[in-house]
């Protein structure tokens, strides 16, 4: 039963307080379950952009052909200390960190070639008991767009480790260092 103060103030009956009280209850229960699903999201997201990464060791940089569209352009590969020792050892230890940094390739009239807009960046960190199933690596793409910014894409299995695997003679690592 409503207090008498709130039934006189608002002049409701007990059917319409029950309908309130539920749909507030509703409203309380839908905000808990999104509050927990948000923080799950951000526990499971163990991958983004390395501040600073610009700055780390330059391993290459390679221009890529336009018919793999989505990864053509210039490919600038920078490593973190510990990913610079795996690409002078051969063995990549936990805590490397290897970061692909895409960008449009604009050809120029006289034959020079520019660079363009960030179409991309993948990340590589390796954890091998976090990622155990890829060879210790863990893999994240975010994708870069003028109209809706950055698209962080998740890779499964099958989009980055099948591929990288072919190279699991070298630590899953497809460049090499140029000294």
């Amino acid at each position: 039963m409503a207090h008498p103060f709130l039934k006189q103030l608002f002049n409701f009956n007990q059917k319409t307080m029950k309908k309130i009280t539920a749909i507030g209850l509703m409203g309380v229960a839908v905000m808990l379950i999104c509050s927990f699903s948000e923080l799950k999201k951000v526990q499971t997201n163990e991958i983004s952009i390395p501040e600073g990464y610009r700055n780390w060791t330059h391993i290459k940089t390679a221009i890529s052909n336009p018919a793999f569209a989505a990864h053509s352009g210039f490919h600038h590969i920078y490593a973190n200390a510990k990913a610079l020792e795996g690409y002078k050892t051969g063995r990549f230890q936990d805590s490397s960190i290897i970061v692909f940094d895409v960008l449009e390739s604009i050809p120029q009239k006289d034959g020079d070639v520019y660079e363009g807009k960030r179409k991309l960046i993948d990340v590589m960190v390796k954890n091998s008991s976090k990622f155990s199933e890829t060879g210790g690596w863990g893999y994240e793409e975010f994708i870069y767009n003028d109209t809706t910014g950055i698209k962080i894409v998740h890779p499964t299995k099958s989009q980055c480790f099948n591929c990288h695997n072919s190279q699991k003679e070298k630590g899953f690592v497809f460049s090499k260092y140029r000294s």
